[in-house]
């Protein structure tokens, strides 16, 4: 469902949840911690900037940090952030020609399917699956 770059940008963002909210950690430390390639995340790290997610500074003490508490991020807008909302809009089947009016075979289903993951992904905050992810990450 989730592309890689979305599962990554995911877990990051999960262990900054973790981290004292106004301090900044670097990235070589997220991506350690998380086990990432550091240049991969650098660029899933701009995505969330650019989102108004994370502030990210360059230098001596510098680093990324999140811009609201975690319990005010919702894992929805990371997924938007980072995959688009392609996710969430294109057929299944990937044909282009698919939509209400000319549906493909599993069009019904999947716009069902697809809200539902939807819905669930707004409503779940950022600080609830930080919390229940403790046992991934290197220093839990």
């Amino acid at each position: 469902m989730l592309s890689n770059a979305c599962a990554y940008g995911l877990r990051a963002m999960m262990y900054l949840a973790r981290q004292p909210q106004m301090e900044y950690t670097a990235i070589d430390e997220v991506a350690s911690a998380v086990h990432l390639p550091k240049a991969f995340l650098r660029k899933i790290m701009n995505k969330l900037v650019r989102a108004g997610l994370v502030e990210s500074v360059r230098g001596a003490g510098g680093g990324v940090r999140l811009l609201r508490e975690p319990s005010n991020i919702r894992v929805y807008e990371i997924v938007l952030a980072v995959d688009g909302d392609k996710r969430f809009t294109r057929c299944m089947l990937h044909f282009d020609q698919c939509n209400s009016e000319e549906p493909c075979a599993f069009h019904a289903e999947w716009a069902k399917q697809r809200t539902m993951i939807q819905e669930r992904l707004q409503a779940l905050s950022l600080k609830e699956v930080a919390e229940t992810m403790r046992k991934f990450y290197l220093d839990a």
